[in-house]
């Protein structure tokens, strides 16, 4: 798959949609709209899927738990 510089594709693979768009020095920049903080690249469109998948690993590993929404009861 080949965009010309600036042009911008969404995919969605396991229900997480990914934006790419292809840089004017050649490659993709790719980020996750679900986690602003989640941008990565690659000098081809594979490349920068692999990349953005790990870094997305590495946003939710970082992530604090989210907390529970069960409260204990008193005893």
């Amino acid at each position: 798959m080949r965009l010309k510089a600036g042009d911008m594709i969404a995919v969605v693979k396991d229900g997480i949609e990914y934006r790419f768009q292809a840089a004017e020095e050649g490659g993709y920049v790719v980020s996750v709209p679900a986690y602003p903080s989640c941008i990565s690249e690659g000098d081809t469109f594979e490349e920068a899927l692999e990349n953005i998948e790990d870094a997305l690993l590495g946003c939710l590993a970082a992530q604090p738990p989210a907390p529970s929404s069960c409260k204990r009861s008193p005893s």
